[in-house]
């Protein structure tokens, strides 16, 4: 018993990956999951291509770092950062995550990408007879 529970020990250090499930859904296996993300990923750089061919992102070379520690890379201008959490946004709404993150994921997103819609108030604070006119133009 003690030297299976050793040999499991030795191959999780080995290759941990196959000894977690960070990153895939209950009811579903990790090769599944993976071709998931992997799909999600695609979608997201698609996402991000048009955003800046639409110019809401600006269009900067991208920033590429060897880190030796494998630790995570951090974009160092403040658009790059913006635009890596855009992306990882739009992987976790289109990805194969619980409804509550695809949720919190895609209000992210259209919060950053879409205006949002003039309220009431920016109409009645002007003058009554503006109101009134963008009211009858509406009718058109």
């Amino acid at each position: 018993m003690k030297h299976r529970d050793q040999a499991r020990i030795a191959a999780a250090k080995a290759d941990p990956t196959k000894f977690y499930r960070y990153g895939v859904p209950d009811g579903m296996r990790r090769a599944e999951a993976d071709h998931l993300w992997a799909r999600a990923n695609e979608l997201a750089d698609r996402f991000i291509e048009g955003l800046k061919a639409k110019g809401e992102l600006p269009d900067l070379p991208r920033q590429v770092a060897n880190n030796s520690d494998g630790g995570i890379f951090v974009p160092p201008t403040d658009e790059g950062k913006a635009e890596g959490a855009l992306r990882e946004a739009f992987v976790l709404a289109v990805g194969p995550s619980t409804p509550r993150v695809k949720a919190q994921a895609a209000n992210i997103v259209l919060a950053y990408t879409k205006a949002k819609p003039t309220s009431k108030y920016a109409l009645l604070r002007d003058r009554p007879e503006d109101f009134l006119n963008t009211i009858i133009s509406s009718d058109d």
